[in-house]
């Protein structure tokens, strides 16, 4: 991350807690107390900041420890950040008693509310169905959809995407109700940074005008955007997130993008009973989302009566993956999963064939479903088989019309990103009816929602606030993408009680583009 982002974050994190303790007691100098003016404490934000966001999360830990041995004790905010990220640092790191005995130390000097959301992320696991903080009776006088989104820093052409949808979305409800009943949004930055996302989550919660929020773009930010609502208990929308550990939250909590263990399993039973495929190999990212799909799916595969030759994995500093391919060669297995980024694909299926195992079907993850994918791709992609919830050609789905209603109204070209957040506004609306509503209630009918069609997916939500979205299993056949020869026969199997990773296994910062 370049030195004038870093910079960019710092002042909207100085923002964030130098406007609360304001608000605490003006006569005091907040400021100066901070020590922000101090080159030593610029120096520790800086520095745990860069080590976060690269990685190194030992020395992100100790940077921010250093911020909280010159922290003021009445600094609730600059204690906030700094436990935040000291503890998530500990976490990915796998030090979680060392992150349980900073949070015991120092949570008494920040708010309630803030508390809570920490105990969240220690806690990793909540129970389904548990509702995590009793949701207060409001009158229907809610009418406001709060949205946050990065609408400024490296993600801003995202952010800008998905708020295209949403404003789409609220424009065509609009058109068809009278003013009473329209959708007040209100749409916030939250910079790409996770703190700010939270405090701007906590602010929309405190507003009981605001009916639900729709946020953020990146999983880092989401997560600590959910961790605010789920807190608040407010309803969220998480359009594009797809970190696993978001689908702990509970049922106030609705990740649109999930990594659902029930279509990798779907794909594994389609390959041994309809595709007739024996052996397989598995190669995949070693990171939360590469694992846990890797494991759902060898699980189900030998269930079915298929055989794991070798389950592989590789760093995002892999440039080359001949070693893997040299080893999953000695097998030369009927078929190879590859649950990888779009963005990594062409290069793994065409080293794939260059090391002998062109005759290895190929199989996948929606992220297959890329232009770049097949138009790269060409001969080396071709009869790979993988799933998705989104097929353009798919029953129910309102891909179509949304397409041109965007292209008529924008003159470019569609975009996902869009219609991930045209489908978040309409999920809520489906739940509300009418507006103005009673948050209450809407995050109950959010809950029992079933087949609504969106523009990306056909979506159910169940009341542990999961999202289910119907599967297509689908093959790349000559430059197109079609539905597998005996797709409709794939057998039926709703999300099985898997091991979820746990969230402090989540690498920080990370997101799917």
């Amino acid at each position: 991350m370049s030195s004038f982002l870093i910079r960019t974050k710092i002042y909207l994190l100085i923002a964030v807690f130098m406007t609360v303790s304001a608000c605490i007691s003006a006569s005091k100098k907040t400021t100066a107390r901070m020590g922000l003016t101090k080159s030593a404490t610029a120096a520790d934000l800086i520095a745990g900041l860069t080590s976060y966001e690269s990685g190194d999360y030992p020395a992100s830990a100790r940077a921010f420890d250093r911020l909280l041995a010159k922290a003021s004790p009445n600094d609730s905010q600059l204690i906030f950040i700094a436990l935040y990220y000291g503890i998530r640092s500990r976490l990915a790191d796998g030090r979680s008693l060392a992150a349980d005995s900073m949070f015991e130390t120092l949570h008494g000097f920040i708010p309630a509310i803030q508390k809570q959301e920490l105990e969240l992320i220690l806690g990793r696991r909540i129970e389904p169905g548990r509702n995590i903080s009793p949701l207060k009776e409001y009158r229907m006088i809610a009418r406001k959809l709060g949205v946050v989104l990065p609408l400024s820093g490296r993600f801003t052409e995202f952010g800008q995407a998905i708020l295209e949808g949403v404003k789409l979305a609220v424009q065509e409800h609009d058109k068809r109700v009278p003013p009473e009943k329209q959708v007040l949004l209100e749409t916030l930055d939250d910079g790409s940074d996770p703190v700010r996302a939270a405090a701007l989550g906590r602010n929309l919660a405190s507003d009981s005008l605001v009916a639900a929020i729709i946020g953020s773009y990146e999983n880092e930010t989401s997560l600590a955007l959910s961790f605010a609502a789920a807190a608040a208990g407010i309803p969220l929308v998480c359009p594009t997130a797809d970190a696993p550990g978001l689908d702990n939250l509970g049922p106030l909590v609705h990740v649109l993008n999930r990594n659902d263990k029930g279509m990798a399993a779907s794909l594994a039973r389609f390959s041994v009973q309809v595709l007739g495929l024996g052996t397989f190999g598995i190669l995949a990212p070693d990171d939360e989302r590469g694992n846990l799909l890797a494991d759902i799916f060898a699980q189900e595969i030998r269930t079915a009566g298929g055989v794991i030759f070798s389950s592989l994995r590789y760093t995002s500093l892999t440039s080359n993956f001949e070693n893997q391919m040299y080893l999953l060669n000695r097998y030369l297995p009927d078929a190879i999963y590859l649950p990888a980024k779009s963005s990594e694909l062409t290069q793994l299926a065409s080293q794939a064939r260059f090391y002998g195992l062109g005759q290895s079907r190929l199989l996948g993850t929606e992220q297959w479903y890329s232009e770049r994918v097949i138009r790269l791709g060409d001969k080396y992609v071709e009869g790979t088989v993988f799933y998705s919830p989104f097929y353009e050609n798919g029953e129910d789905l309102r891909w179509n019309e949304f397409k041109d209603l965007y292209e008529k109204t924008y003159l470019r070209p569609v975009n996902r990103y869009s219609a991930q957040g045209y489908d978040a506004v309409g999920l809520i609306m489906a739940a509300a009816d009418s507006l103005p509503t009673d948050r209450k209630l809407l995050a109950e009918n959010l809950n029992h929602l079933d087949s609504y069609p969106g523009a990306m997916a056909v979506y159910t939500i169940g009341s542990d606030g999961r999202v289910k979205r119907k599967i297509f299993i689908l093959e790349l056949l000559h430059g197109n993408v079609v539905k597998a020869g005996a797709e409709q026969n794939v057998p039926e199997n709703p999300d099985k009680d898997l091991q979820i990773a746990p969230l402090d296994s989540i690498h920080p910062g990370s997101s799917q583009p």
